[in-house]
């Protein structure tokens, strides 16, 4: 499909018949024409079409070059032929069908070789590619004096172009529009939608000149109740505010169509016609949390949706900067509420986008300005609540040689749960009271993920009905490690390994160089940036710090090579890091017995800074 014009220039075969019935030349290196009796009376050409078939053809010239000086005036006529020959089985009396009585002549006098003739058979091309069959020409002159002679396709002489050629320049109009929306009966909420269509020309010029939509009450479109006539455009959408389009009322239905026009003013075919109906969206009210504060890290939220039935939602949680913290997914479902999990909400007095989405019973289609879903979008605020009761005595101990830290405090009446803080970080949303009571009064939590070496703010906070207490009391300790240590608090598994290897670290990336074209310098561009990645080598043996034997460690390391995929603690030097780990080995040391080699590779889960893609 183009709008740019294709010249074509084809070398056309040939095959010269006798009016006699033992008189046959086929493939000779000469057109010899009279009406002269006795003499050669007609040349067929042939060639195989050498354009698409729906172009429009902007000029078609067959050339043929004249094979010796010739006095007097002389016509020749070039007409269609109407029927299927074979060259070598054509005989005069079987020659083709009828010709057409489209024919092209042209008359000469006086001409000398190698005159050019040029006949103009654009409208013998343009029958073809609209699908007329083509079984090509008949070459006749009406001279009863001479013969009159031409090169054929097996002519040749050196230096001159003398074969019979066809010049043909077409253009392809552009293909129909298939991709319509909305479409496919489905529902748009809005009376003037924006109609949305593709517009494909494979070859030459891509340029979109205009497009024109036409819309009725049924799928005929004989008289349709809408016209555009011409729009200019280079873009394939109809915004209908832009019209004289009367919009739709709730439950109508439409049916439209569309074509699109080149920048050589070639017009597409009708795309299919299509329909969709509007049907205007209810109304969805996000109820629970009431206010714009949140008291507590794991908010209830509820909804109702007024108009329509609820076949599916989604909650959305995001910073005010739009990064996604928490997604539900699209869950199909007719519950009206949901709870945000534990660890998506950590800050205090920070906000926090919370969007709900809801999906009615109809099958909408998104279009500009209208989303297949409803929407309510609340900003929170997390905030303590004073009224509830904080945690009194709290204490922080150094579990030395391990990096970990032991809290202890007291609450006179058990809550419903506890929110352990490091560093104004949520660590733990959800402490439930039993799991952590060690008394009547008294409870406790173990941190195994605070970085060594750094000097850490704690606090511990209560909830009770919903509602976090303010007013918590703090505790700053710095842990303390010796070694590396891999880490699997769940399953009580606490791995010291020593040695001095430094290891080797990495932060991978996903990027790529290009060279623009004209550019003066390169670009990258890249869509990932990981955490730290690498290996770890060392040993592992029997120590006062290690707290058990070479064996129950070496298991202990079994259990977590064979849980791949498990996120682990790491923790070396300053650093405590989420991980997974992988190519664990464990060997043995030819020199001492309570000692072994150790070695895996490992991935961080996160990434120690704010990535900003």
């Amino acid at each position: 499909m183009s709008s740019t014009p294709i010249k074509v220039t084809n070398a056309v075969d040939t095959f010269v018949k006798s009016n006699g019935p033992s008189m046959t030349f086929a493939g000779a290196d000469l057109l010899e024409l009279s009406s002269k009796t006795g003499y050669l009376r007609y040349a067929y050409l042939f060639f195989a079409r050498p354009f698409p078939k729906g172009v429009t053809i902007l000029s078609a010239k067959l050339r043929l070059v004249q094979r010796n000086n010739e006095s007097g005036s002389w016509t020749v006529h070039l007409r269609k032929v109407n029927g299927p020959w074979t060259a070598s089985k054509t005989t005069w009396s079987n020659k083709p069908p009828a010709v057409s009585a489209d024919t092209k002549t042209l008359t000469k006098s006086d001409t000398a070789a190698y005159t050019v003739w040029e006949f103009d058979v654009t409208s013998h091309m343009q029958a073809v590619a609209d699908g007329a069959t083509w079984y090509g020409w008949r070459l006749e002159t009406t001279d009863t004096a001479n013969f009159r002679r031409f090169w054929s396709a097996q002519g040749s002489v050196s230096g001159r172009q003398v074969k019979p050629t066809l010049e043909v320049v077409y253009v392809e109009k552009p293909s129909q529009p298939t991709q319509l929306a909305p479409a496919g009966g489905r529902v748009t909420s809005l009376a003037k939608p924006t109609l949305r269509f593709d517009y494909t020309d494979a070859q030459g010029s891509t340029t979109m000149q205009g497009f024109q939509v036409q819309m009725n009450a049924t799928n005929s479109f004989t008289s349709p109740s809408f016209d555009t006539g011409t729009v200019l455009a280079s873009v394939p959408q109809l915004d209908l505010n832009d019209t004289a389009f009367a919009g739709l009322s709730d439950g109508q239905t439409i049916y439209w169509r569309v074509r699109v026009q080149d920048n050589s003013g070639l017009w597409s075919p009708w795309s299919d016609a299509t329909s969709f109906t509007r049907r205007i969206k209810p109304t969805l009210t996000l109820l629970n949390p009431p206010a714009n504060e949140i008291d507590e890290p794991t908010p209830p939220l509820n909804w109702s949706l007024t108009g329509g039935t609820q076949t599916a939602f989604q909650v959305i949680v995001k910073d005010t900067a739009g990064n996604w913290l928490h997604s539900s997914g699209k869950t199909t479902s007719s519950v009206t509420d949901y709870t945000i999990p534990a660890g998506v909400i950590r800050t205090n007095n920070a906000d926090y986008v919370i969007e709900l989405r809801v999906w009615d019973q109809y099958n909408r289609e998104s279009s500009p300005g209208d989303a297949t879903y409803m929407a309510a979008v609340r900003t929170v605020s997390y905030h303590y609540d004073s009224t509830t009761d904080p945690v009194t005595n709290l204490e922080a101990e150094v579990l030395y040689p391990r990096p970990a830290v032991r809290l202890t405090w007291n609450r006179d009446l058990a809550p419903d749960s506890f929110v352990i803080r490091r560093d104004d970080e949520i660590i733990k949303p959800v402490l439930e009271g039993p799991d952590a009571q060690t008394g009547a009064t008294s409870y406790q939590y173990y941190d195994f993920g605070a970085s060594p070496g750094k000097a850490h703010v704690y606090k511990v906070d209560a909830v009770v009905n919903g509602k976090t207490s303010a007013g918590s009391p703090s505790v700053t300790v710095t842990p303390k490690a010796v070694g590396i240590w891999l880490m699997d608090p769940s399953e009580h598994i606490y791995v010291q390994i020593l040695g001095v290897d430094e290891g080797t670290w990495d932060m991978g990336e996903e990027a790529g160089v290009y060279a623009p074209i004209g550019a003066s310098k390169s670009v990258r561009v890249t869509q990932a940036l990981r955490g730290y990645e690498g290996s770890i080598t060392g040993v592992i043996t029997e120590t006062p710090d290690s707290l058990k034997s070479i064996n129950e460690q070496e298991e202990d390391i079994w259990k977590l090579k064979s849980r791949p995929g498990k996120t682990y603690t790491l923790t070396l030097s300053d650093k405590s890091m989420k991980v997974v780990i992988g190519n664990v080995v464990v060997a043995p040391t030819p020199t001492r017995d309570l000692q072994k080699k150790v070695s895996f590779d490992f991935w961080a889960q996160e990434v120690p800074f704010e990535a900003e893609l």
